[in-house]
């Protein structure tokens, strides 16, 4: 099983991920009636800035060696303060909760990809 047998199985539970966090989110949204913490928008919002950057291609503007120190720190930190996030939000917002974890799943995922790419 080569590199697309692994691309096509890693898509596919992006995709149930995904689907899966949009229905419990739809379902669970009529039952919570408190807001989402601030902290847990700016975990959301950076996790959705990031993604924006590195797909637009900015790490190009950076020389190798800097876009390699700085791509697997903040990856790290978004994806342990977006579990974190998810978590605190489980107990009072499960319909915020579901869609902050699953998008912190996807990315910390995709950081294994990457990581298991470039060490080919």
């Amino acid at each position: 099983m080569g590199i697309i047998g692994f691309t096509i199985i890693f898509l596919f539970f992006i995709g149930l991920i995904a689907f899966g966090s949009i229905m419990t989110a739809l379902m669970v949204r009529k039952t919570n009636t408190r807001p989402p913490r601030k902290l847990s928008y700016i975990v959301l919002s950076l996790l959705i800035l990031h993604w924006i950057f590195w797909l637009s291609s900015g790490y190009e503007w950076f020389s190798d060696e800097v876009a390699e120190a700085i791509f697997n720190p903040i990856w790290g930190v978004l994806c342990a303060a977006g579990l974190a996030a998810s978590l605190y939000e489980l107990r009072h917002n499960k319909s915020f909760a579901f869609p902050v974890g699953a998008l912190s799943g996807i990315t910390l995922m995709f950081v294994i990809l990457v990581n298991g790419i470039t060490s080919m």
